[in-house]
């Protein structure tokens, strides 16, 4: 609310101790940085990031018990999936997942 009243600028460690942004990068690693961490979520089986990216954007829309059922909803989609069986598979094998989107 200080920010939008006043306009008065911040900078990034600022930014970072207040909570608005995640994370600080020199500009010279940001690239890499941002690969990494694009490469890590592309890793993941792609349907619970996406139901995992819907819970989080409608979070802001309802109350708690309309989030948490959402959220449990989601969750259960998720666990009938093809990539969910792929993942206990992998864990069980030790191995890194092979993720389709199914």
């Amino acid at each position: 609310m200080e920010m939008i009243l006043t306009g008065d600028f911040i900078d990034a460690e600022e930014a970072n101790r207040i909570g608005l942004v995640n994370r600080v990068a020199p500009h010279e690693e940001l690239m890499e940085f941002t690969m990494e961490l694009a490469k890590k979520i592309a890793s993941r089986p792609p349907l619970a990031v996406q139901y995992a990216k819907e819970a989080v954007i409608r979070s802001q829309e309802g109350d708690s018990l309309s989030g948490y059922a959402l959220e449990s909803y989601l969750h259960a989609l998720t666990c009938t999936t093809e990539d969910k069986k792929e993942g206990v598979q992998a864990f069980l094998e030790k191995r890194k997942g092979k993720f389709t989107g199914k």
